[in-house]
């Protein structure tokens, strides 16, 4: 046995050592498992046998509710960001000017990614990944059309340069997971406050 494979396989066992198979439901401990698994092997070196085994379940189980593996990431994917979006998009104050709405949903994103760091871990990951099957990124385009509308007007107001949707959406995500990961780190020399706003600042520089 080659050292990658010894690791991987330490990796796993820890893996399984650690993982709390007592709470949820069956579909809901195998989505849970699903996500800490991916998030942590990747999606390729994450078998639907290890899913199963880490959740605490048959793999019988696990096909009766995802019949494949590919089914298993599309739903978790589609979940997580709902769950986000839902989040980031519940603006009480619609009237609010664009850019306050943009600096008050970039904030709660990372609100909610200090609260779930392996969702956040997983969205960064996976969006836009060749993992994540065309249906159903086009079905989360579609879902979620309001984040690069209001880009769109982002743009068109001068609020973000001249550039596609596409180039922003990058960007902001880029900077929104350097925030998070500096929180997570406990960066001494700069309050979480100070780094929360340098990163939002960054993002209409």
């Amino acid at each position: 046995m080659n050292n990658t494979v010894l690791a991987n396989e330490i990796m796993k066992n820890n893996i399984l050592s650690h993982f709390d198979t007592n709470t949820g439901d069956k579909r809901e401990k195998i989505l849970k498992a699903a996500l800490h698994l991916f998030t942590t092997l990747g999606f390729h070196a994450t078998p639907t046998s290890l899913i199963s085994k880490t959740a605490g379940v048959s793999t019988g189980t696990l096909f009766h509710y995802f019949p494949d593996k590919q089914t298993l990431i599309d739903e978790l994917y589609l979940s997580i960001k709902k769950e986000m979006c839902g989040v980031v998009g519940n603006e009480e104050n619609p009237a609010l000017p664009t850019k306050a709405q943009l600096e008050r949903g970039f904030i709660r994103y990372i609100e909610w990614g200090m609260a779930n760091p392996e969702k956040a871990c997983f969205l960064s990951q996976f969006h836009h990944s060749p993992n994540i099957s065309d249906a159903v990124q086009s079905r989360a385009y579609e879902e979620f059309r309001w984040i690069t509308e209001m880009y769109s007007r982002a743009i068109r107001e001068g609020i973000f340069t001249d550039h596609p949707v596409s180039y922003h959406m990058i960007m902001v995500a880029q900077i929104l997971s350097g925030v998070l990961e500096l929180l997570s780190l406990g960066e001494e020399e700069m309050s979480a406050d100070a780094i929360i706003a340098a990163g939002i600042e960054k993002i209409f520089k």
